[in-house]
């Protein structure tokens, strides 16, 4: 789900910048016009998660080819020895750390959303709530919690205002219901609820805080051309303005509500332009439907493109050779039980023998120790024969000259183990062990035998033994 979000957020963000640059190439000037384009991509936004996930996608193959025949990395230590002898796993290089960080984030995301979306709907609630109990006063609805006209109402916003309105002028009062009528006519309380919701969803993308506060902005904006588009004075407007601050600061309240247009943020900056009495920006037919088709061009490519890599040039001549079969690589597992091993320089020069004879260039080894019932991957899968010959010495060196023998049982056990542990990595696998050349009675342990037979058979994991007081050849 995390990555899900990120990879929305990645497309959003592309989605913001080709829109505002086609606002720039187009010269989108009217803030009626930019508000309809940044509220679509706050709609873009909400679906991206759905589409992303579930939506149809378009491949767009620009990324470099993948090289062919790339070795595929094998961790022994990823996979966490289990089996009859778990309990006596103590090696540090097989511990696998339990903390996830993709689960952490994913937490921390949802706890945003929750706490947002709980401000969120008790802020919808109080809105209901108010236009629910506004009272009709001469064909105006009132509230006396209101310091400031308000709209209200998703589908049929509703104007709301305050107790003291008897006592506007009637030109204040005629630009008040201009505004706020622009405000309900245009939707916009629901735009800006979508807007909120969009920033509860994508709480961690300064892109949602900044769609909330444009939105708001233009919206106020647009409202503010039609009230002098229908002939108020623009003086008068800016003072009507200036009197809803006044009484917003005596009544130090105001109903946190959505498509509050009065005195709205940035009162400054609106002021100022609506004193410059430049006309409002007009847009041709073609220039709106040229705007309309980029934008609809950029939400198409960014929600469904899907960037992948080029598929592999054919080859050059008429008739392709087929490619020779890459060697197959084989997983070679050294295992060192060190209570069977009753001379330690027989085994090693045995191991050197095998690793000069048997190993390929191609093979991948890694060695396993087992000393006091507690298995231990010494060194982890590698092609460095050498590497892998010092770490076996090394290991044989450290076995002091009077090992704690086991029974047959717990080297049963041993192997299994190992067995368990390869039986998740992909490829052949071949499981070497080390003996003293010396009988052992397993009658007593068919049952236990046969079960480390039947493992291997299921893991694919061959098992070779090694008589190290045998001549080696």
């Amino acid at each position: 789900m995390t990555r899900l979000f990120l990879e929305c957020a990645i497309r959003a963000a592309l989605m913001a910048g080709g829109t505002a640059v086609a606002l720039r190439v187009v010269r989108v000037k009217s803030a009626a016009a930019r508000h309809a384009a940044w509220a679509a991509v706050v709609v873009m936004m909400l679906t991206l998660p759905v589409w992303t996930a579930w939506g149809p996608r378009a491949s767009l193959r620009v990324l470099p080819a993948a090289a062919t025949g790339a070795a595929v990395p094998v961790n022994f230590a990823s996979q966490a020895l289990a089996g009859p002898s778990a309990s006596a796993v103590s090696a540090a290089p097989l511990h696998a750390s339990s903390w996830n960080w993709w689960t952490c984030l994913a937490g921390v995301y949802l706890l945003g959303v929750v706490t947002l979306m709980i401000r969120l709907g008790i802020g919808t609630v109080r809105a209901h709530a108010l236009l629910r109990t506004a009272a009709d006063r001469d064909g105006k609805l009132t509230s006396p919690a209101c310091a400031a006209p308000v709209t209200v109402g998703w589908l049929r916003p509703a104007v709301i205002l305050p107790g003291c309105w008897r006592e506007w002028p009637p030109a204040q009062l005629e630009a008040v219901m201009a505004h706020e009528g622009e405000h309900a006519r245009r939707r916009d309380p629901l735009v800006a609820w979508l807007a909120l919701v969009n920033r509860a969803v994508f709480w961690f993308h300064p892109l949602a805080w900044w769609l909330e506060r444009r939105i708001s902005g233009l919206a106020e904006e647009a409202c503010d051309t039609a009230v002098l588009a229908r002939g108020h004075d623009p003086y008068a407007y800016s003072e009507c303005l200036l009197e809803m601050a006044r009484l917003v600061a005596r009544t130090g309240a105001r109903v946190d509500v959505w498509g509050m247009a009065m005195p709205g943020t940035a009162l400054p900056r609106r002021i100022r332009r609506i004193l410059e009495g430049r006309p409002a920006p007009r847009m041709t037919r073609v220039r709106m439907a040229c705007a309309a088709a980029a934008c609809a061009t950029l939400f198409a490519v960014f929600s469904a493109g899907a960037v992948e890599r080029r598929r592999p040039e054919p080859a050059a001549q008429d008739r392709p050779t087929p490619a020779p079969a890459a060697p197959q690589k084989r997983l070679l597992t050294v295992y060192l039980d060190m209570s069977a091993i009753p001379d330690a320089e027989k085994v090693a020069a045995a191991a050197q023998t095998f690793l000069n004879s048997r190993m390929q260039a191609e093979d991948l080894l890694a060695v396993v120790v087992r000393r006091n019932g507690a298995v231990q991957v010494r060194q982890d899968f590698t092609g460095d024969r050498d590497l892998v010959m010092r770490t076996i010495r090394q290991a044989l060196a450290d076995t002091p000259a009077q090992s704690a023998a086991s029974s047959t049982g717990e080297q049963l056990d041993g192997l299994r183990t190992i067995v368990d542990t390869l039986a998740p990595l992909p490829g052949k696998k071949l499981l070497i062990f080390f003996t003293g050349g010396a009988s052992r009675d397993t009658s007593s342990h068919q049952v236990q035998v046969q079960a480390v037979i039947d493992a291997a058979v299921r893991a694919n994991v061959a098992i070779y033994a090694i008589d190290a007081a045998a001549p080696q050849r």
